[in-house]
């Protein structure tokens, strides 16, 4: 999820920026990819482009680097702050912003921080499955297993073929008793498996399943 977003910002952000010279465009690039080669290096490149007046690119490579170097609050703390201030990027690149700080609090071990940040997110862009699935797994998180039902029921909605979105469903369906509609959310999670760490999941709660069945619980 982490790379997938780190990809996508730097997409969108490469696409918004098409009016600047070419050199911020490298110097954003290179900063997003050294945030994994040496987050180090890469947080005291992007304080001094910020105190340089690198704007939006500048702080959102600040934040991603205090992640990276295991300061998730604070990291996450500047990420909505950029989402929510008049000159922090276009409304896609905000999204992706309160994306990375769900994960950032999710990692960090604050499923509620992570889903009052996801649900902000839902506001910018409620067709995204992604940022359902973000909410549903912080319910899980938090054993809200009826939240969990209807966040993942919004993805399947907006992303019929997401298999994330289908095993949690049938994750929280079975907290919640219902065996017949878990079973079935277990058997389309089944059929969209492309990993064996796919496949061994579902299964488990296929086990689980079974298990309930027998014992009437």
């Amino acid at each position: 999820m982490k790379r997938l977003l780190f990809a996508a910002a730097a997409s969108v952000a490469f696409t918004s920026m098409a009016f600047a010279q070419a050199r911020d465009h490298d110097r954003y690039e290179a900063c997003l990819n050294g945030i994994e080669a040496n987050p180090d290096a890469a947080y005291e490149e992007a304080l001094a482009w910020r105190f340089e007046g690198g704007g939006w690119p500048a702080r959102h490579c600040v934040a991603r680097a205090l992640i990276a170097l295991g300061e998730e609050a604070e990291g996450a703390f500047r990420l909505q702050a950029l989402a929510e201030a008049p000159d922090g990027g276009p409304a896609a690149m905000k999204v992706l912003y309160l994306a990375e700080a769900g994960e950032a609090w999710m990692s960090s071990g604050h499923p509620e921080e992570a889903r009052r940040v996801y649900s902000r997110a839902v506001e910018f862009s409620p067709q995204s499955a992604p940022l359902w699935l973000g909410r549903a797994r912080a319910a899980a998180e938090m054993g809200e297993w009826a939240a969990v039902e209807a966040d993942a029921a919004q993805a399947i909605s907006h992303e019929p073929q997401n298999f994330e979105a289908w095993r949690i469903r049938a994750q929280a369906r079975l907290e919640l008793g219902d065996l017949d509609a878990a079973e079935a959310d277990m058997q389309r999670a089944l059929s969209l498996t492309t990993t064996d760490e796919e496949t061994v999941s579902v299964l488990l709660i296929r086990g689980h399943i079974n298990e309930a069945r027998r014992t009437g619980g």
